[in-house]
């Protein structure tokens, strides 16, 4: 957290004032809506492919990665500064079994243990354009512009785990089921389904002259909670014992190993909580302003007012006829209005 306030304050003050100078094509457009979908990780107790976990990006197994969506509305407050509100659904799991190793050689695959969290999220941040590029295209009126932006909020969640047997890694998983009410770490009560977090980032946006916005960014959820995964302490059960017939330990290493799985042993880390990350793509739409000059140009080119809509038709369905009766009209008026006009001086020559 200290790194990302020292990340954003020395972006604050080297940002110069040569992007800002350059005029703002949004102009009056200051809310859009759109939605997002890309891809989410999770970092806590399950997961990576080593005897010893590592920490941040380094502990992540590719097919433990799912799927995430959402939609959100953002409100600019000036050129520079936008607040992004939105609600998301994030979809995170993992299995010991994909930490095993090819014979099951690895402590982290013994303890077989495994779940799956959908998690639906409300969330609000506050977005800092800190590079803008206004005409993208180098091309004269070009307003396709590109701005890169780092953001930071706060979000609150609802999250219930759940979880399942699996005998060997060719056996089929049977019914998941939720582990909050089981407390499968002798808890005195369960664990709040309400969670809080502090997202922050980096993104950037496209946008088009005909105010559309193509995005992309990476989201790094900080959460305050270690029982996504439903694991954090230690075993309050026995191999094979425990609520859900044993669901809580499931060991199932080498028989001389199992003393290392039983009461009071390290089942989870207490000391960091079960993070999330995502990348995603964001689409919106510009709800612009009807007071605003680039909207007006903008109905001109691509809409026409209903009044006029009617009269539109009627003419681009006989054009050709109406061109050759408009021409046929002037030139009869142009041969029947031109008339020669003897001069008073003329006078007729005799000879």
């Amino acid at each position: 957290m200290k790194q990302l306030i020292v990340f954003l304050s020395i972006v604050l003050s080297t940002t110069t004032n040569h992007y800002y100078s350059q005029y703002d094509f949004d102009g009056n457009f200051n809310f859009d809506i759109g939605f997002n979908y890309g891809g989410t990780g999770y970092l806590g107790d399950i997961g990576g492919t080593e005897e010893i976990g590592k920490r941040f990006l380094g502990d992540i197994i590719l097919k433990q990665t799912n799927i995430t969506s959402g939609i959100f509305a953002r409100y600019k407050i000036n050129s520079n500064i936008h607040i992004n509100s939105g609600v998301n659904y994030v979809k995170i799991s993992g299995d010991d079994a994909n930490s095993a190793g090819p014979e099951n050689n690895y402590p982290r695959g013994w303890r077989n243990l495994r779940f799956q969290n959908q998690i639906f999220e409300l969330n609000s941040s506050l977005e800092y354009t800190f590079f803008r590029i206004n005409n993208l295209g180098g091309v004269a009126r070009n307003r396709t512009s590109l701005n890169l932006y780092a953001f930071i909020g706060g979000s609150i969640f609802y999250h219930n785990p759940k979880g399942a047997f699996l005998e060997n890694a060719k056996s089929p998983i049977k019914e998941w089921v939720s582990l909050r009410d089981l407390m499968t770490e002798g808890q005195k009560e369960p664990y709040s389904k309400i969670g809080f977090s502090t997202p922050y980032g980096l993104g950037a946006i496209i946008k088009t002259k005909a105010f559309y916005k193509f995005g992309v960014y990476f989201r790094y959820m900080k959460n305050y909670t270690d029982y996504l995964d439903d694991i954090s302490t230690v075993y309050a059960y026995n191999p094979g014992e425990g609520p859900g017939d044993g669901i809580a330990n499931q060991y199932n290493g080498p028989p001389g190993t199992a003393n290392s799985f039983s009461v009071g042993d390290i089942r989870g880390n207490p000391k960091f909580n079960d993070d999330i990350f995502m990348i995603n793509f964001t689409f919106s739409k510009v709800i612009s302003s009807k007071n605003n000059i680039f909207y007006k140009d903008y109905l001109v080119k691509h809409k026409v007012p209903k009044k006029f809509e009617s009269k539109r038709k009627l003419t681009n369905r006989n054009n050709k006829n109406f061109q050759i009766k408009q021409f046929n009209k002037r030139k009869k008026l142009n041969i029947n209005n031109f008339k020669k006009k003897k001069s008073k001086r003329t006078r007729s020559a005799k000879f």
